[in-house]
């Protein structure tokens, strides 16, 4: 498929999001949908079994002030992600990347990874547990619905521009690269939209759509990054491949732990920093940048002249 239908290809596929999600918010969810109760002090004195039966789930801010403030949030986040159109074919099709599209890129994958580091560690009743083994970034945003946002559109943006940043400084054309990382990158805005539900309400369509978009983006996100790595591990490029074990390596770590430890903001931020660590390192810095030696140089001129 030639570049010029490409570029129609994601616009389309982009375009398609943001009709459905336009669709779906405007549509399947309101400003005032999700019951929430905020506990009282006499509720925070309540033994730690007896809070969480009560409030698992439900305890949450309102996700939205007023309806003005969610429809604002309806058109702010649908152009967002017909942005995300526009943002594929700046990076990608480029005829260079210039200045203003790396500060963008450097910019929010940094502010990123500030922004996920504090949001990890917010405060929380301690009912439910310790900050570090057993609040999650979801449960987080039941206290913290407009942080939760911010988080999801910083993780999303962030990811999803760097990735493609990282392809294109790479004349790298992966199709099946591109189309997982949109697929996971738009799948979070589901996921900030529902409040998270505790788990005497997992077989609810609340619960299944918050799971299993926050799960979407988690390994669709990770997958954009893994495809380019395997691709440079097949060069052979050793540092490539070390990168490729190391980061297989933290996701499968993170696995382990989700199963022995138990989910937390932390465990779920391990691979993220490992992935903007990544990101960085490949995209802005020289590290990666495979050094052309003067024999292979010819050898490109002469190849050239012979076509």
């Amino acid at each position: 498929m030639t570049d010029k239908k490409m570029k129609n290809v994601y616009t389309v596929l982009w375009t398609a999001i943001a009709a459905v999600y336009a669709i779906w918010m405007s549509f399947f969810t309101s400003w005032d949908k999700y019951p929430y109760i905020i506990p009282s002090e006499a509720d925070m004195k309540l033994p730690a079994e007896a809070f969480v039966a009560k409030f698992d789930g439900m305890l949450h801010e309102p996700l939205y002030e007023s309806p003005t403030a969610f429809w604002l949030w309806v058109i702010f986040s649908t152009l967002l992600l017909l942005g995300y159109g526009i943002f594929t074919r700046k990076i990608l099709w480029a005829e260079k990347l210039s200045k203003a599209t790396t500060v963008f890129c450097a910019a929010n994958l940094i502010a990123g990874f500030a922004f996920i580091t504090w949001y990890g560690f917010l405060d929380f009743p301690s009912q439910f547990g310790n900050i570090l083994t057993d609040v999650t970034a979801s449960m987080l945003g039941l206290r913290y619905p407009q942080y939760f946002r911010i988080w999801g559109v910083l993780a999303s943006l962030s990811i999803f521009t760097n990735t493609l940043y990282m392809y294109r400084k790479n004349n790298y054309k992966g199709k099946t690269g591109v189309i997982v990382t949109s697929l996971g990158c738009a799948s979070i805005f589901v996921t900030i939209n529902v409040p998270s539900a505790g788990l005497d309400l997992i077989m609810t369509a609340r619960c299944l759509s918050h799971w299993a978009t926050a799960l979407i983006f988690a390994f669709l996100g990770a997958a954009g990054v893994i495809i380019f790595l395997l691709h440079k591990f097949k060069q052979k490029n050793k540092k490539y491949m070390i990168a490729t074990i190391v980061f297989c390596a933290v996701l499968i770590i993170m696995l382990i732990l989700l199963v022995t430890v138990g989910k937390s903001a932390f465990i779920e931020n391990l691979p993220m920093w490992v992935a903007y660590a990544l990101l960085f390192i490949i995209n802005f810095t020289s590290f990666f940048d495979e050094k052309r030696t003067m024999k292979a140089v010819c050898e490109k001129k002469e190849t050239a002249l012979k076509k």
